[in-house]
């Protein structure tokens, strides 16, 4: 069974790919569950003026948008409804607020920007090596304190610096840093959370998925088991796409089982 839990609708700032065009394209290329997870940030760096509450109201009109969608579609495609958590320890009261919305199956939870800094998508440069090395400490440490916080279910697209900085070139081994991913690792097991395996990266510069095999690998020996699998697509064009690819890298890292959540409970299902 293909899934794709990590696609975003109109309702996310950055998406603009109507949800009936992505459930088509997911229909087409075999996705037999899809999970809409729009963004709810915490913190916009590039729009101070913004606040949490605006994320609730675009994560509510998500909502409202995937529920038409289920009209249309729900016969021919399992629709779930989940919520990109991001930079959630900027704002830890919030988060849990946010995290206790109604209606959601799946909640993500990433860090797209650093505390005080734009959105690694913003960013024209990351400065020399040392300072990449520098950001991709901050990084790991950074997913901690989302891990510590507890306000998802899998950690997103764990890696997300290097999906930026190989525009220019640069690339910062996470396992540069093995014991802190370690002990990110074995917060995460504890307390029942997984990571997603996302695709993104294999169709841009950085040409390989977040996490990429050999942090899989860790994530496997050091006991974990929760795994989703996401295409992080806002176009239907990128729907579902190295999906079969996710389940691949999961079964040669040596897990048996990829995950999908419903009313944040999950289920596992063969590989």
């Amino acid at each position: 069974m293909l899934t794709d839990l990590h696609v975003h609708s109109p309702a996310s700032l950055d998406c603009k790919e109507p949800a009936a065009n992505t459930l088509q394209a997911a229909i087409d290329r075999g996705i037999e569950v899809l999970c809409f997870t729009d963004h709810l940030d915490l913190i916009w760096p590039e729009h101070p003026g913004k606040k949490m509450e605006e994320g609730i109201t675009i994560w509510e009109n998500s909502y409202a948008i995937i529920e038409e969608a289920k009209k249309t579609f729900g016969d021919r495609i399992e629709i779930l409804h989940g919520m990109e958590l991001a930079e959630s320890p900027q704002d830890p009261e919030r988060a849990k607020l946010a995290a206790a919305l109604p209606g959601v199956d799946f909640i993500l939870g990433s860090i797209h920007a650093l505390p005080e800094r734009l959105d690694f998508y913003l960013i024209d440069t990351f400065g020399d090596l040392e300072a990449c090395h520098r950001t991709a400490i901050d990084y790991i440490e950074e997913n901690i304190r989302v891990a510590e916080l507890g306000c998802f279910d899998a950690l997103g697209h764990f890696g997300f610096y290097n999906r930026y900085m190989a525009r220019h070139g640069v690339y910062v081994d996470v396992l540069d840093y093995e014991e802190r991913v370690r002990h990110l690792f074995k917060i995460l097991i504890e307390n029942g959370k997984g990571i997603e395996v996302n695709t993104s990266g294999l169709r841009q510069a950085l040409e390989e998925s977040l996490p990429n095999l050999s942090v899989l690998k860790l994530f496997r020996e050091c006991g974990g088991e929760i795994v989703t699998t996401g295409s992080d697509a806002h176009r239907a064009k990128h729907v579902g796409l190295h999906m079969a690819e996710a389940q691949e890298l999961l079964r040669e890292a040596g897990f048996r089982y990829t995950t999908i959540f419903r009313q944040r409970k999950p289920e596992f299902i063969k590989l």
